[in-house]
């Protein structure tokens, strides 16, 4: 128990020590939210048509597929998972993280996904706050829980595509010993990012199975 205590207490210490850089990634992710949002809203005829080709494409995503069927078949633990892994693997560390190896343009690749995402996520959710009043609290828990783990993956990528080309933040001199050092602080923040992903997974599944599967 106390080495996981110290471990979340290392976590949230980087966090604090990036918490500029957090503070940016949430004013992308809320902006670009809204931004979404008030574009269904005004029923923008260029935003309609987009929101119905995203929302299409994440229906008939083959990755969606196990989670898919194993909400319909009761099994709420291969549901979670799945949710966990995809979310973990694909939507934070491949999207948002990974990029940060490409100095500087990395970062700027994980700043704009961040607001692509955003900006998606709020066209949709435009739909979704729309169908019950069920939905739009299990909707809100997972915008909240999911988004926040992204701000935090994506601050991680960008710090690391930063890193290197300026040391300086880690005081050193050697661009490589901050590429280093940039990697140890996004494992330190990935303790958050898990946390949220594990909350957000079962969130998210097992209030749509109540909410859904089983009506």
């Amino acid at each position: 128990m106390q080495r996981i205590t110290g471990i979340l207490h290392q976590s949230l210490e980087t966090a604090k020590k990036m918490r500029k850089l957090l503070f940016i990634v949430a004013a992308i992710y809320v902006v670009s939210f809204l931004a979404g949002y008030v574009m269904i809203y005004a029923r923008l005829p260029f935003a309609v048509a987009f929101s119905e080709v995203v929302i299409k494409s994440i229906l008939g995503r083959s990755v969606l597929s196990p989670i898919i069927e194993a909400l319909k078949s009761g099994n709420l633990a291969l549901a979670v998972a799945s949710t966990f892994l995809v979310n973990l693997l694909l939507a934070a560390f491949a999207t948002t993280t990974l990029p940060g190896l490409i100095p500087f343009v990395g970062g700027l690749g994980s700043a704009g996904m961040s607001a692509l995402r955003g900006l998606v996520v709020g066209m949709t959710y435009y739909y979704a706050f729309g169908v019950s009043m069920g939905y739009t609290v299990v909707a809100l828990g997972t915008a909240i829980l999911e988004l926040g783990a992204y701000v935090f993956s994506a601050t991680a990528g960008i710090n690391i595509s930063l890193s290197s080309v300026f040391p300086k933040r880690y005081q050193t001199q050697s661009g490589w010993v901050a590429f280093k050092e940039s990697w140890k602080d996004a494992a330190r923040i990935y303790v958050i990012v898990i946390v949220l992903l594990a909350l957000g997974a079962i969130w998210e599944t097992v209030g749509i199975y109540v909410a859904y599967v089983m009506t």
